[in-house]
């Protein structure tokens, strides 16, 4: 594994290489994007390159094949750190020990890495400790902290650190590495990838949980009808989960059921659905709806969908939705 391995990021990595090829490396580096998209893992491709024993420093990469290389892939460098939240947050013990750790030089190699995970989840105390070290970096140290976004920290942490943004990867990136390393089939894989935010690791995380979701109850209590009372708006809002990441998957699916319907309605090959396997019942349900009234309906589950990325009130937003739902 070296920056060579790393699936896109090509900007980031041509930035990480050239501060190494030309002795631009800064003690701080903010490496910041969206959960499960690689940047811890090209924190730790850095670290290597930084500390690789075959003219790492000469090539701008790891080798790979050296002593160095080998311990940072088994993490068991002793002078790279990989500090991860004890929970959903890190405590503060674990930043004061950090703090401690710095001060040492390296033992073996030629640079400290320490890799800081979840840094947009720290308490204020937390923050003001991690601030001394940046503003007295130790000598032969690199910080590399990792977020998922900038709210809510500090500014002058910010300052301290030289950012690097992680724009999500592709979708078709994301299906073709779900073929050819997990195997997956081309239509489960695009499905995952066109759900996954250009997030390798949110697409299998949603692999697990998309076999929960009763896809056809969808269809058939839900985005297939035409018309539901008060009460039964009212049930269905109870029953949708109380979690915004697991509503909002269940909103995504919805949309590809919408969509489903649609090709349904404009064409007869089934091998252009997503959801294949539910043909037969899209047949029966889409011979009730026209075109116009379900593109209706997606542009509702599109809007529910960003106003609830935004952090909109959970239930003002479904029931706004099945208002506009009723409209259709």
């Amino acid at each position: 594994m070296s920056f060579r391995t790393v699936l896109g990021h090509e900007k980031s990595i041509h930035w990480l290489k050239q501060a190494i090829l030309q002795k631009r490396v800064v003690h701080s580096y903010l490496f910041w994007g969206n959960e499960g998209i690689g940047k811890k893992y090209v924190a730790l491709q850095f670290a290597k390159a930084l500390n690789c024993l075959d003219k790492g420093w000469e090539k701008g990469d790891a080798c790979d094949s050296c002593l160095s290389c080998k311990k940072i892939d088994q993490q068991i460098h002793p002078d790279v750190l990989l500090i991860e939240p004890e929970g959903q947050t890190l405590k503060v013990d674990q930043v004061r020990e950090m703090h401690k750790d710095l001060a040492y030089r390296p033992y073996e190699g030629r640079r400290r890495v320490v890799i800081l995970s979840a840094a947009d989840r720290m308490a204020p105390q937390m923050s003001n400790t991690l601030l001394k070290t940046l503003e007295e970096p130790p000598l032969h140290t690199i910080l590399i902290l990792i977020a998922n976004h900038t709210r809510g920290m500090l500014p002058t942490i910010l300052s301290r650190c030289q950012s690097i943004l992680f724009n999500p990867l592709p979708t078709s990136l994301v299906s073709r590495w779900l073929v050819e390393k997990k195997g997956m089939d081309e239509k489960e894989a695009s499905l995952l990838a066109l759900l996954s935010e250009g997030s390798l690791g949110k697409a299998l995380e949603i692999k697990e949980e998309i076999d929960e979701i009763p896809r056809e109850g969808l269809l058939k209590e839900w985005v297939g009808v035409k018309s539901l009372t008060l009460e039964e708006i009212d049930s269905l809002i109870d029953s949708f989960p109380s979690q915004r990441p697991n509503l909002i998957l269940i909103l995504e699916i919805s949309k590809t059921i919408v969509r489903d319907l649609i090709v349904t309605k404009i064409s007869k090959d089934s091998s252009e659905l997503i959801h294949s396997d539910l043909s037969e019942t899209y047949k029966v349900i889409a011979s009730q709806w026209n075109v116009s009234s379900l593109f209706h309906r997606l542009e509702i589950l599109q809007k529910t969908t960003r106003a609830l990325q935004k952090n909109a009130n959970t239930r003002l937003a479904l029931e706004t939705m099945m208002l506009a739902w009723a409209e259709g």
